[in-house]
């Protein structure tokens, strides 16, 4: 009888029950646009924006428009209401914008107000509105302060100058990803493939389960490099929003805001640390209503050719070094919630099945336990 000579890794990709990239997708998008929040009370939640490092474009009675440094579009968008993390925008040619139109039989619509552009609404396996956008509106230029020479110790270019930061707000330049729990994994990574171009730059799995439990998917711009994951989805008991990601300079950027967050009194989730997977600095923070987001810089870019890869899931695999996964960023601070939600879920037809939820929760114990 011959042995098995192939790895772990090698395993896991053989036995993977979802595929890497679908062979004819409908379009293929190019980028996140903006994410849409409800919120009952808009001053408290573009409050922590501010602090977090956006700008305030247009305070309107029952919306508020919110920017970064970039002049490409508005990426975060307050309405007034019960809160939920609402929609998100992606962004396309005109294209690809008719075609979904066309392959999904809705409308083309043009929106009115501060955003322009042309769109297509439509609905992920999860309930999740996606819009997808065509020509949305450039924004007026924002003056960037001048960097400050670096002193490395191979080049010294800041001679008889100091270096004075202020601690404030951090200058957040784009909108770089956001994260969602889903009820079925398979079903879902199939439908961003197969409707929106997206490749999965990795996967992570639990033992013995050809099912992965994360996916981390980007665009595909052929031969231009993108960032590692614009969508990426899980496998968790809490259904619905993880957390979104926004780009700053540099990791003392990132410590700075942290600084600032603090002295403001905001929720500190988890951080400052550096990803395995996408390769981010990262600190993560709580908005008054509970959602998680992200401050990131020096993350991974990668082209179309890049294969994916194939990793085991547990709470370590999470980052390279920093302090460990807390339970509020692992979402088990509050275990009544948690429990909720669970007992909510399993008897339905969703993939999160006891045993899974079992070996979800060992792979996600601290080490030391």
């Amino acid at each position: 009888m011959t042995q098995s000579t192939s790895s772990p890794l090698e395993k896991l990709k053989s036995d993977c029950a979802v595929r890497e990239r679908s062979p004819n997708p409908v379009a293929k998008v190019e980028g996140l646009a903006y994410i849409v929040l409800q919120r009952p009370d808009l001053d408290k939640a573009t409050k922590f924006f501010l602090d977090f490092g956006l700008l305030v474009d247009q305070h309107r009675q029952e919306s508020v428009y919110l920017r970064g440094s970039s002049q490409l579009h508005h990426m975060v968008v307050i309405e007034r209401g019960a809160p939920r993390f609402s929609r998100v925008g992606l962004k396309a040619s005109a294209e690809s914008v008719h075609t979904l139109a066309q392959r999904f039989n809705v409308p083309v619509q043009q929106r009115s107000g501060p955003m322009g552009g042309i769109y297509v609404s439509l609905e992920d396996p999860n309930g999740l509105t996606i819009e997808v956008n065509h020509g949305l509106s450039t924004l007026s230029p924002v003056e960037k302060t001048k960097e400050i020479p670096w002193n490395t110790s191979g080049d010294k270019p800041r001679v008889n100058s100091t270096v004075r930061k202020v601690v404030a707000p951090p200058t957040v330049h784009k909108l770089g990803h956001t994260v969602h729990s889903v009820r079925n994994m398979q079903e879902t990574v199939h439908w961003y493939q197969d409707t929106f171009g997206l490749i999965v730059s990795d996967f992570q799995f639990l033992p013995d389960d050809p099912n992965p439990t994360v996916a981390f998917m980007r665009c595909d711009l052929g031969d231009t490099p993108c960032d590692h994951h614009t969508i990426a989805v899980a496998l968790t008991p809490e259904l619905g929003h993880a957390h979104t990601a926004f780009e700053v300079d540099s990791m003392e950027d990132i410590a700075i805001g942290k600084e600032w967050m603090e002295i403001n009194k905001h929720k500190h989730s988890w951080g400052i640390g550096r990803h395995i997977l996408g390769s981010q600095i990262f600190d993560y923070w709580r908005d008054p209503d509970g959602d998680l987001f992200e401050h990131y810089a020096d993350g991974d870019q990668f082209n179309a050719d890049v294969p994916t890869g194939y990793h085991p899931f547990n709470r370590s695999a999470q980052h390279q070094w920093g302090p460990e996964m807390s339970n509020n960023f692992a979402g088990t601070d509050k275990p009544w919630q948690l429990l909720k939600s669970v007992i909510k879920r399993l008897p339905s037809d969703d993939e999160l099945s006891f045993d899974k939820l079992k070996r979800l929760s060992k792979a996600m114990k601290p080490v030391a336990e």
